[in-house]
């Protein structure tokens, strides 16, 4: 129990620390008493306080109070995405299966790797280092992907240069400079055991504009899709970029997101994700203008993740990975229960994803005489 109270404390001294340091924002009072009344009313706690910048002077109460708790976000999601579906796109053996049966572009499939195969019979299924070793003998890729098969946030994710030389094919990890042989870079960098299978894929090469952010990492659109009367539309979207030498964009290794304007593609800048909300107009590694910079084929991108969304039975919202390669957009993959923090990233009201405001009948004339309405938050 003195434990759980010194950490609480700790947690509120961190907290009480951001709502001090900030320039241009509430004052501390105003900040501890929204963030109570956010607690109580809505479930959301401090952190996400922080985290979605409502200490900022310009969010009001009606815009905070339409961000729902986790627990009401998990239940708006399994009414809109039915639980017994979910698997179709948190297997990413099903879920490449089903894109690449409908012409929606992935990274090329190269084969699955589990050891509680044994003897599969088929040849992309393998289940030791000598039978990934004869695979990727066999096929063409020059990098190579290792992915948990329901793996999230980028966990357990590897990739690796394809040596080949006279003395046997050997892997260089993207995230080191020493190649090994096949055997040794599955004992030291996959963890394979039984049910915790590993999908292959061909390591996609980005779009040069997209990796120029962070050239170590693909970076990614982050689009929330949902299907509304039969047709797709995109919600919001955010652009995440990884940091120095780090695989992945995640946030939980250091990654950065920056919103997106879905009319133009043009970024906002940066923040780091977290309750800190540390901002950047340019890359803190390379460099690279954020703030304002137009992302190229954003608009192709946007069609491509409401295409997807339209592609799974019975899903109708969808959070998506999309990378730019060279030849355009391709789907990294879908979320049937993204993060809930996606919304807070871009300050988009987590209730307005699965209940539509209407606009008030003495509104829409207004609007349609040309005249100014009031602001939602004002009526």
């Amino acid at each position: 129990m003195a434990d759980l109270a010194m950490v609480t404390l700790k947690a509120l001294a961190r907290v009480h620390a951001l709502a001090r340091g900030r320039r241009e924002s509430k004052s501390v009072l105003r900040q501890w008493a929204e963030m109570i009344a956010l607690l109580v009313v809505t479930g959301n706690g401090p952190n996400y306080y922080q985290l979605a910048g409502f200490w900022k002077r310009t969010y009001r109460w009606s815009e905070m109070s339409r961000h729902i708790s986790a627990r009401a976000f998990t239940a708006h999601v399994n009414r809109v995405n039915p639980p017994e579906y979910h698997k179709l796109g948190q297997s990413k053996i099903a879920e490449k299966a089903i894109l690449t049966l409908l012409g929606i572009p992935t990274p090329r499939f190269i084969g699955v790797l589990d050891v509680s195969l044994e003897r599969s019979g088929t040849p992309c299924a393998v289940a030791s280092a000598q039978d990934l070793d004869e695979l990727l003998s066999r096929d063409p890729a020059e990098r190579v992907a290792f992915k948990l098969i329901e793996g999230h946030s980028g966990l357990g994710f590897m990739a690796a240069q394809v040596i080949r030389a006279p003395s046997g094919l050997r892997l260089r990890p993207l995230d080191s400079d020493g190649d090994m042989s096949v055997a040794q870079f599955v004992d030291e960098k996959l963890d394979l055991r039984p049910g915790n299978p590993r999908l292959i894929e061909e390591y996609l090469v980005q779009d040069p504009d997209y990796g120029a952010f962070n050239p170590s990492s693909v970076n990614t659109i982050r689009p929330w899709t949902i299907i509304r009367e039969g047709r797709a539309r995109t919600l919001f979207a955010y652009f995440r970029m990884g940091r120095r030498s780090s695989l992945v964009d995640n946030i939980w290794a250091g990654g950065i997101v920056a919103p997106v304007d879905l009319e133009t593609g043009r970024m906002a800048a940066a923040h780091d994700g977290e309750p800190t909300r540390r901002t950047f107009t340019v890359h803190p590694d390379t460099g690279v203008r954020i703030e304002g910079a137009v992302l190229p084929h954003f608009r192709e991108a946007i069609a491509l993740a409401e295409s997807s969304v339209l592609a799974f039975p019975h899903i109708t919202f969808s959070g998506l990975d999309i990378a730019m390669s060279p030849g355009g957009p391709v789907v990294i993959e879908t979320n049937v229960v993204p993060a809930r923090e996606g919304a807070a990233f871009v300050g988009y009201p987590t209730r307005d994803a699965f209940i539509e405001r209407r606009t008030p009948a003495r509104t829409r004339s207004r609007v349609r005489e040309g005249r100014p309405s009031p602001e939602p938050d004002e009526r």
